[in-house]
């Protein structure tokens, strides 16, 4: 998996939890990135190519079941959403096999902020903060602009577990649009229930449309630059939807490693429907001061024990402050 596909696979979603060994510093982590994608400036390294809308949030039954809290309340809760294309720049393109995102900022009416970054693919490309700085700086590049290949070839040795996202990747061809890919947030969360009852879960959004990708074909007829565009038509002509599913872990699952799947025969519930209704008519918005770090609800969301997950809302403040200085 090249230095850039990990810089953005992960960048997806910044990072960690209550780790055993002392977990890399926030500006650590940040410094990682710029070596591979250079200084961070006016964009966010995390999937920076990418467009804002807005819509809303309505918790099913089965929501107010499995969380207090006040997002699954069963009332509408306003969304921000951002969609976004992994890469170097905002010029990324569209047809890589690359994730896309879903980034989302609920607002409830009593003032509760939740966000969350979810990406296209079932699995993250580290299970430790320690193991993505290590990629980072594994394939950061030389004098000649490429990285050393037997730094490259000695990380992947000791961590194979870190080709597991590059490979599903390769393996299927991206989405046909925004609002036709599932989209995981990878990461387990403990949900505490209206019964007092606590959970380890993972969620996905499925795209009520259903999934669709584009064939070979297509990747080379639509350009690099559709997705904006081809969203933005879509929403014109009725609502975009996802409806957000729970996966409930079960005896052996390892809710501490974010580059494994668990199988798709565990329970699932789904606790929502996401439902988008405008998207921006340009470039910019409402998500570009959001870095969508407000990542639990507790009580009725909380961190579990994912070291990937405790140590992502610092380094994305640090990248906000480096590229809004």
């Amino acid at each position: 998996m090249s230095a850039r596909a990990l810089a953005l696979g992960f960048a997806a979603l910044l990072l960690a939890g209550p780790a055993v060994a002392e977990p890399p510093a926030p500006e650590a982590i940040v410094d990682a990135f710029e070596a591979v994608l250079g200084p961070i400036t006016t964009y966010r390294p995390s999937h920076p190519k990418g467009i804002c809308a807005s819509g809303h949030f309505v918790a099913t039954p089965d929501g107010a079941r499995h969380s207090v809290a006040p997002v699954f309340d069963g009332q509408r809760v306003e969304a921000i959403i951002r969609f976004g294309v992994a890469g170097a720049s905002p010029r990324a393109s569209d047809v890589a096999r690359s994730t896309r995102s879903l980034a989302i900022r609920f607002e409830t009416s009593q003032g509760d902020q939740w966000d969350m970054a979810n990406i296209s693919a079932p699995i993250f490309g580290a299970r430790t903060p320690e193991m993505l700085v290590a990629g980072l700086l594994a394939r950061r590049p030389g004098p000649n602009g490429q990285p050393d290949a037997e730094a490259v070839r000695r990380f992947v040795e000791s961590n194979p577990e870190s080709t597991r996202q590059g490979r599903w990747l390769a393996a299927v061809t991206p989405p046909a649009s925004w609002a036709t890919t599932p989209y995981w947030g990878v990461d387990a969360f403990r949900f505490k229930g209206a019964e007092g009852q606590e959970r380890l879960v993972r969620w996905v959004f499925e795209p009520v449309a259903g999934t669709q990708r584009l064939s070979e074909e297509e990747m080379r007829a639509r350009g690099t630059d559709f997705l904006a565009e081809e969203i933005r038509r879509r929403v014109a002509q009725g609502p975009v939807e996802f409806d957000m599913v729970l996966q409930f872990a079960q005896p052996g699952d390892d809710a501490t490693d974010p580059t494994v799947a668990w199988p798709d025969d565990r329970p699932r519930a789904t606790v929502g429907r996401l439902t988008v209704t405008a998207v921006e008519a340009g470039a910019g918005g409402p998500c570009d001061g959001i870095s969508f770090m407000n990542l639990d609800m507790e009580p009725g969301v909380a961190f579990s024990d994912d070291p990937t997950l405790h140590a992502r809302a610092a380094p994305y403040a640090v990248s906000l402050s480096r590229r809004t200085r």
